[in-house]
């Protein structure tokens, strides 16, 4: 059982940013973003104290609603990387 996210239901600009990125990590994952695109591992650095499964989930989140673009690099790299929208 997972709990409801929480919600804000509220037409204020910056409630519904915190709709998006509200949840616990999420806004240090953008923060490590800003900067640039990062490897999973590059991101995970940067935060040490967040677990990968929760990572995952957090980018996985971002990613559905549009703030997060992960972006797979052509080869000799072949890595994905995610980057801030616009």
């Amino acid at each position: 059982d997972t709990p409801a996210r929480r919600r804000y239901d509220d037409a204020c600009a910056a409630a519904h940013a915190l709709d998006l990125i509200g949840e616990r990590w999420a806004l240090l994952v953008a923060r490590e973003l800003m900067l640039g695109p990062k490897r999973f591992t590059d991101i995970r650095r940067g935060l040490p104290g967040i677990s990968p499964n929760v990572l995952s989930q957090r980018l996985a989140d971002l990613e559905a609603a549009a703030i997060v673009h992960r972006q797979v690099l052509p080869a000799p790299a072949n890595v994905s990387v995610y980057t801030l929208t616009d």
